[in-house]
């Protein structure tokens, strides 16, 4: 019964900005694929709203590609500025051997006062934006099915 519940929740959210959907979307139906399609449409969305919401551009979330270390198949990222700006000022100290590089673990720990403002700046947008907590929850839902078949 939940997942029904869940699934009708997911089509009314997903009807709101995908206009151009025919049908609706049953995620019980979709393959890993159509899942990921289906969750880079709505994340995009997500941060849209938003990036279109927040006026400090230090936490505009960017999405980009990059090519994995031994892959030759491009991934997607996205990332709020502030890290990108900490990463590329962590790289340019370490290549004039004025700083260590930072792991990722590192640079997320150096930044976890950044990532508590983004997490609170999310909960308030969501708290006071329907349309952005209904796009929260249907991608969690995306994600969660994702998961469970993977």
């Amino acid at each position: 019964m939940r997942m029904k519940q869940l699934l009708t929740s997911l089509f009314f959210a997903f009807a709101a900005f995908a206009v151009s959907a025919q049908e609706p979307i049953v995620i019980e139906d979709l393959s890993p694929a159509q899942l990921r399609a289906e969750i880079k449409k709505v994340q995009s969305e997500f941060y849209r709203v938003f990036n279109a919401a927040n006026a400090d551009s230090k936490m505009q979330i960017v999405c980009h590609e990059y090519l994995p270390t031994g892959s030759n198949i491009k991934r997607e990222a996205c990332e709020p500025q502030f890290v990108i700006d900490r990463r590329a000022g962590n790289a340019a100290d370490s290549q004039f051997q004025v700083d260590e590089l930072l792991s990722s673990a590192a640079l997320q720990q150096e930044l976890s006062e950044e990532f508590a403002q983004l997490t609170a700046a999310m909960n308030k947008l969501a708290s006071e934006n329907q349309y952005f907590k209904e796009l929260n929850s249907v991608l969690s839902m995306l994600r969660e099915r994702l998961e469970e078949i993977t």
